[in-house]
C-alpha cells in the first residue's frame, strides 16, 4: 500500500497521439485565416498543448524503450514548432504588423 505506484499506461498510447497531432498541431500553425480567426487559434492551441503534453507523458513512462522515446519527441517536437508558428502569427496579428510577420504566411501579412 505505501510503495510506489507504478504506471499501468502503454507508453505507447501517448506518443502515437502526439505523433499523430504533430502534423496537425503545424498546419494549424502554419495558416491562420483572416476570417473565424478566434476560433481557428483556440483550436490549433488546444491540439499543440495536448501533442506537446502527451509527448512529456510519453518521454514520462518510456523507460528504455526507445521506439517511444524516439516517436514521442517526433510528435513534442512537431508540436512546439506549430505552438511557435501560431504564437508568431497571433503576435504579428495582435501589434498590427509592429511584430514582423511570418515569411510562411501570406495572411499574416495585413
Amino acid at each position: 500500500m505505501g510503495g510506489a505506484r507504478r504506471d499501468t499506461e502503454p507508453p505507447a498510447v501517448p506518443a502515437t497521439v502526439a505523433v499523430l497531432l504533430g502534423p496537425v498541431a503545424v498546419w494549424t500553425g502554419i495558416i491562420v485565416p483572416a476570417a473565424g480567426r478566434g476560433q481557428h487559434v483556440f483550436l490549433a492551441a488546444a491540439f499543440g498543448v495536448v501533442c506537446v503534453l502527451s509527448g512529456v507523458r510519453a518521454l514520462r513512462i518510456a523507460g528504455r524503450r526507445r521506439a517511444v522515446r524516439v516517436w514521442s519527441w517526433v510528435g513534442l517536437v512537431l508540436g512546439a514548432l506549430g505552438l511557435v508558428m501560431l504564437v508568431w502569427q497571433v503576435l504579428s496579428f495582435a501589434t498590427d504588423g509592429a511584430f514582423p510577420p511570418p515569411f510562411w504566411s501570406p495572411y499574416a501579412r495585413c
